[in-house]
């Protein structure tokens, strides 16, 4: 059975609310929780109407099966490098060292699959840093779906580097590099989940073309190179790939 939409409006509003006011939320009711990935993507959706926000991009995962998962970037959430942000926006402080895409075309909806080729023919690679931040008091003890639907944990995403060269590179073996306050934290080559970026943005691209499909500007992040690590009030960061690029980020005390 379908969640009712007065249930999906309502956990909407309890993540607005906790999102506005900085004030975490231990669980949503249990009626409100999503038990499909569908069902938290229609509460992420309403949640994006509830803030007044527009999507600037999306990040994504596969979920239980390969169901794709993906989480809304929001504008106000979206930064360029080098980009200061105050610490207690996102007290969690998760960082992540990604590769991500910019869409320089429309992706619009169609009834076929978008093929490889075209959307590599679309996009310019962004060096990224994904600020993971979550709604609920414990991060790690809310279940997945509950995430999904607090668009994936997402606290900010802040470009660095584009690179609309990337095709000359191999971007499963990039060595990615994680630096706070000058000191590696983590070097790591070829760290990608699934080994290449593309293909999670080819997923969402797809899945996206049977709704509101891609518009130009919007960015497609596709997961992190170095695992989460997290980060302390006044640390400068570095998200770098060697001989690729680099995103950077002061958390303001």
């Amino acid at each position: 059975m379908r969640m009712e939409r007065q249930f999906i409006d309502q956990a909407a509003r309890l993540l607005a609310e906790a999102s506005r006011t900085g004030r975490r939320i231990d669980r949503l009711p249990e009626h409100t929780r999503p038990r499909t990935i569908a069902e938290a993507h229609a509460i992420q959706d309403a949640l994006v109407i509830a803030l007044g926000e527009r999507v600037a991009g999306w990040k994504v995962s596969a979920g239980k099966d390969n169901e794709i998962m993906r989480g809304a970037i929001l504008g106000s959430r979206l930064l360029q490098s080098p980009a200061s942000l105050p610490a207690a926006r996102v007290p969690l402080r998760g960082i992540e060292v990604e590769i991500g895409f910019r869409f320089d075309q429309d992706m619009p909806p169609r009834d076929r699959d978008y093929h490889r080729t075209e959307i590599e023919a679309a996009v310019t690679a962004v060096v990224g840093m994904e600020i993971v931040d979550s709604r609920f008091t414990s991060y790690r003890e809310t279940p997945v779906l509950d995430r999904a639907a607090d668009c994936m944990s997402n606290g900010a995403y802040i470009v660095g580097t584009l690179r609309p060269d990337w095709r000359d590179f191999d971007l499963s073996s990039l060595k990615a590099i994680l630096r706070i306050n000058g000191k590696v934290e983590i070097e790591k080559t070829g760290g990608h989940s699934i080994g290449d970026p593309v293909l999670p943005a080819i997923a969402l691209v797809n899945q996206l073309r049977t709704g509101p499909g891609i518009t130009a500007g919007q960015i497609i992040t596709t997961g992190t190179y170095t695992g989460l690590h997290f980060s302390q009030p006044g640390d400068d960061l570095v998200a770098e790939f060697e001989g690729f690029g680099r995103a950077e980020l002061h958390l303001s005390a």
